[in-house]
């Protein structure tokens, strides 16, 4: 809400200050949710606290995606679209069908809300090479 400097008041950053925070409580009030994305931050144990490690959340799905044992994703929904995926849905009340999988595909697309650092793009290709080569 300011233009300048000059035009910035103590209430103005308090405004936006607790506007950030309350992004970041209704953030973490989503991610209570997940099953398992639900943290980024590994405490370790109590023995070896210095083991505390902090894992992104795109590292986290990427990994999940990337999985070769290849368990259905908890926390990562398909989507169906076009007549054949609705059919697949509608035959799956009365018998077993699988859903698809994201690592199915050779061409993955995550769209991340607010971007992503030069640093998180080069981790996700290094990921998908080791994990998964052959996709993009």
């Amino acid at each position: 809400g300011c233009d300048s400097s000059l035009n910035l008041t103590s209430q103005k950053a308090t405004d936006a200050v607790d506007g950030i925070f309350r992004s970041l409580r209704d953030i973490a009030r989503v991610r209570l949710h997940m099953k398992q994305f639900n943290s980024i931050h590994n405490p370790g144990s109590n023995t070896h606290q210095a083991s505390a490690s902090y894992k992104p959340l795109l590292k986290q799905v990427v990994e999940e995606i990337c999985n070769p044992d290849r368990p259905d994703p908890v926390d990562i929904e398909h989507i169906s679209s076009g007549l054949t995926d609705l059919l697949k849905t509608g035959f799956s009340m009365f018998m077993k069908v699988n859903r698809p999988h994201p690592g199915d595909h050779a061409l993955l697309i995550i769209f991340m809300v607010g971007g992503v650092s030069v640093s998180e793009v080069k981790m996700v290709k290094d990921l998908v090479a080791t994990r998964k080569p052959g996709t993009q």
